[in-house]
């Protein structure tokens, strides 16, 4: 069972007509479209998920309160830090410069327009990267959540599931769950996605 993707699509079907309001597009188009951008999202983090940046960033910057405050992030208005609404920063050290691949891929899946899609990946980000601090519980599995332990495995599993249950996205899927290579941007100095992801979302706050 996808526990994570159906968790997410749940709190997000309620929320459709303001995301597509945020994003200036049509209400169904945006639905299609979220449903295959999680999925996609998730496969992207599944490749590093046992990398200690991953966990660095969801301990300090991903408590789930994004969730909590789901509707004031969606109209602007949340009380939350910067650092846990940075989609744009989020996307950049984990697709880089495969985000437009990625975009081209779900706008080709769902028929949403790739502007759109470029304003709905950040939109989104920062809501997958809460419902992991959220059922992580900062790494302890207390209170029916999991452990950073099991994070890759969590991870994988989704990947699977999704696999199964939309078949249309499977490529899509595949693709994205691969670690980013050398070359692409925030990998120099060897320290690959998720030592970006640490960098900025769990260093030096100073900066």
């Amino acid at each position: 069972m996808a526990e994570l993707t159906d968790a997410l699509n749940e709190i997000l079907s309620g929320q459709t007509g303001q995301i597509s309001r945020r994003i200036g597009a049509d209400e169904e188009r945006t639905r299609v479209a979220v449903q295959s951008a999680i999925p996609a999202l998730m496969a992207a983090l599944s490749g590093e998920a046992d990398e200690p940046g991953l966990r660095n960033a969801i301990q300090q910057d991903h408590d789930g309160s994004v969730i909590d405050q789901l509707s004031q992030y969606l109209e602007g208005s949340a009380q939350l830090s910067p650092r846990t609404t940075n989609g744009a920063g989020i996307l950049d050290h984990v697709l880089g410069d495969r985000q437009g691949e990625m975009a081209q891929a779900l706008s080709a899946k769902s028929g949403l327009d790739l502007g759109s899609i470029m304003k709905l990946l950040p939109l989104l980000a920062p809501i997958l990267m809460g419902m992991l601090g959220k059922k992580t519980g900062g790494g302890s599995s207390s209170g029916g959540g999991f452990s950073f332990d099991d994070l890759g495995s969590i991870l994988g599993s989704e990947k699977e599931d999704a696999r199964r249950n939309n078949p249309d996205i499977g490529d899509v899927l595949d693709s994205f769950a691969k670690p980013r290579r050398s070359g692409s941007r925030g990998d120099q100095g060897g320290g690959g996605i998720l030592d970006s992801i640490k960098d900025m979302l769990g260093g030096d706050r100073s900066r």
